[in-house]
């Protein structure tokens, strides 16, 4: 099964790595809330398994993705739920982690949706038109993100991390376009 960005050694590189940096956000998150285990016994326990499926699943996603017809979409979309209810699971407490799990849930559900619902003849067609559309969805992000943390807190991690959703979004316009062309 073809990936987004396609199967090269650096590709499958950088999706293991993006895959660990999700999970072990997820990890640290649960070790924050762990000090707190008696008020939020479920939302720890389910940050710590929700991080130890997403490394786990991208540690060994080559090897499952040959066993499992289309594991990759089936893994971007119980990613992205996973993401979407910790969001939710955070928001009671935490004022800027759940919008960006919400966000990262939803672009992986996207993806997930991407690769159950569109043939293999259509990907190779529709991935540049999925990558011109991610790139504009992280730019619109940032943007928001920005323009609210300008006018509410003016944390200096929420700029940086809006940069960097930025920067990511610049990114894959930029592999947009070497794909193309």
């Amino acid at each position: 099964m073809s990936r987004v960005f396609g199967s090269t050694v650096k590709n499958v590189m950088l999706e293991k790595i993006s895959h660990a940096l999700v999970g072990l956000t997820l990890v640290l998150k649960g070790i924050d809330k762990a000090e707190h285990f008696n008020d939020h016994s479920l939302t720890v326990v389910f940050l710590f398994v929700a991080g130890a499926f997403i490394i786990l699943g991208g540690a060994f996603h080559h090897h499952l993705e040959k066993k499992i017809p289309n594991f990759t979409a089936l893994f971007h979309v119980a990613e992205g739920i996973a993401l979407i209810l910790i969001g939710f699971a955070l928001l009671k407490k935490s004022s800027r982690m759940p919008y960006f799990l919400f966000f990262i849930g939803v672009v992986y559900l996207g993806l997930g949706a991407f690769g159950f619902f569109i043939d293999a003849d259509k990907k190779k067609k529709l991935r540049p038109l999925l990558l011109t559309v991610m790139g504009i969805v992280f730019l619109l992000a940032a943007l928001v993100a920005f323009t609210l943390n300008y006018l509410g807190s003016g944390n200096s991690w929420a700029y940086f991390t809006a940069g960097l959703i930025f920067v990511m979004g610049l990114f894959i316009l930029f592999v947009r376009k070497r794909k193309m062309g």
